[in-house]
């Protein structure tokens, strides 16, 4: 049985993605999330000089490490393979194997809490780290071998899949965009998995897969009025955010989504305008793209 989409709920979340929108939690405070996933805290994350400062539970949703707290000798641990990363609460300085080196903030126990400097935690474990200034919200992202290895596959459509299933990392400022629409507009350069654009009502965004997460490049609005040249594909643009991507391929492959019916127009776009639509597909949930035969 086909499961398909309600269209005012999916349209509300995906322009909330399109502009880089965090979902609110509270004015001032701090989001976080690991691999896309939204993570509940049991105290409030906050800044200090400049470093985020976390709750030690958000260590412990991070994919590949082990996280330990020795109440007696107030010892953080953290393992990720045969790495092993050790801080003690008031102390500025932490060790990573038997190499000691200085912390931009000092782990504590605040409110009974154990507050640490997440970035350096994050990137001791091979986690990337971005913070968005906009949206107060921290990306933490540490995709598994597994999920990388499947963008690298040989089937263009299980490959196109794979990569929109990356954690995602938003740190442009938002812009303002319209209502949404019960279709959703995915487009490739011909042939590729690894570039993105998605539109849905008048927002667009693009995204590229980067050292195994997905990272917004450039975000836009139309209106009809717009001034600004977009994409040959796009109508002009009235607002944008970030740097307009050059198109690596000589046309584009898009799957428009009808949502509400969980199927699919498919077909290119040539850099003349020409639109040539192939035929129309089932493309039940989101990102269940499918092989089109005719593209290079």
């Amino acid at each position: 049985m086909k499961k398909y989409f309600k269209p005012s709920l999916l349209a509300i979340l995906v322009l909330a993605a399109l502009s880089g929108k965090a979902i609110a939690s509270g004015s001032g405070s701090i989001s976080i999330d690991v691999n896309n996933d939204r993570i509940d805290t049991d105290a409030a994350s906050y800044i200090d000089h400049g470093t985020t400062i976390v709750p030690l539970n958000v260590l412990q949703k991070i994919p590949g490490i082990s996280v330990a707290w020795n109440n007696s000798n107030k010892t953080v641990t953290i393992v990720q393979n045969k790495k092993t990363i050790t801080l003690v609460a008031g102390q500025n300085s932490a060790a990573i194997g038997s190499n000691r080196v200085k912390l931009p903030v000092a782990s504590l126990i605040k409110n009974g809490r154990v507050m640490v400097p997440l970035r350096f935690i994050a990137e001791a474990a091979d986690a990337y780290i971005g913070w968005n200034p906009y949206t107060r919200n921290v990306h933490v992202v540490k995709p598994t071998p597994e999920m990388i290895e499947k963008t690298k596959s040989s089937n263009l459509a299980e490959a196109r899949q794979a990569t929109l299933k990356l954690p995602t990392v938003r740190l442009l400022k938002p812009i303002t965009q319209g209502v949404g629409s019960d279709s959703k507009y995915y487009y490739f350069p011909e042939g590729k998995a690894d570039q993105i654009f998605m539109t849905i009502g008048n927002g667009v965004e693009y995204l590229e897969a980067i050292n195994g997460h997905l990272e917004q490049k450039w975000v836009a609005r139309f209106d009809g009025k717009g001034t600004i040249k977009g994409p040959f594909f796009l109508p002009d643009i009235a607002e944008e955010v970030g740097k307009q991507p050059a198109i690596s391929s000589d046309r584009i492959t898009f799957f428009k989504q009808i949502l509400p019916i969980g199927e699919a127009d498919y077909g290119f776009i040539e850099k003349n305008g020409q639109i040539t639509t192939l035929g129309h597909h089932d493309m039940p949930g989101l990102y269940d793209f499918f092989v089109i035969p005719e593209e290079k």
